[in-house]
């Protein structure tokens, strides 16, 4: 019990040492931190917008295009949503004692990082309207991504799960979309 509490302290340890390094250049820059916080609030609405640019481009091309988007993200959602409550991981800033750059309300629900995950989702389904589209979206996820990350919002892991959540039912939405 003791060597696994040990070890766990140790990757603690190593996380927060490891998130120093990464931070270490925004935090020597006065401005770099409230880019970082700037682009991760903005990151987040260019989603908002896109998720409703992409429901109406598909309920102009087909009602049942956008029903089929609106139905498979939705559940997508709410599984992730499940998932969050039930495993109630810890966030960096609890589990390691981080002094986070973008701040958070509440200490768990860190796996999956929804937030991630809906902007994966949201890339992936644009496929069913525009490849370009979707493309730059799946940039601008990656880089949403990055700033939770940084920002200390989240584990990599979180990111990572939530992205390829995301992509998972992104790509269902967009094949029964264009099945439809």
């Amino acid at each position: 019990m003791r060597e696994r509490e040990s070890e766990q302290a140790r990757m603690r340890d190593s996380y927060a040492a490891r998130y120093e390094r990464w931070t270490a250049p925004l935090r020597a820059r006065p401005g770099a931190v409230q880019w970082l916080r700037r682009a991760n609030e903005t990151l987040k609405w260019l989603f908002y917008g896109a998720y409703g640019l992409l429901l109406v481009f598909a309920a102009w091309q087909s009602p049942g295009k956008a029903a089929a988007l609106l139905i498979v993200t939705a559940l997508g959602f709410a599984a992730a949503s499940i998932a969050r409550a039930r495993l109630d991981a810890p966030r960096p800033r609890t589990a390691c004692g981080l002094d986070p750059l973008v701040e958070r309300e509440g200490a768990g629900r860190s796996f999956p990082s929804r937030h991630v995950f809906s902007a994966f989702a949201i890339a992936s389904s644009w496929l069913s309207v525009s490849g370009a589209v979707a493309a730059v979206l799946a940039v601008c996820a990656g880089v949403l991504g990055w700033c939770r990350v940084l920002g200390g919002v989240h584990f990599p892991r979180d990111v990572i799960a939530g992205a390829l959540a995301g992509i998972a039912t992104g790509l269902v939405a967009c094949g029964l979309a264009l099945g439809v």
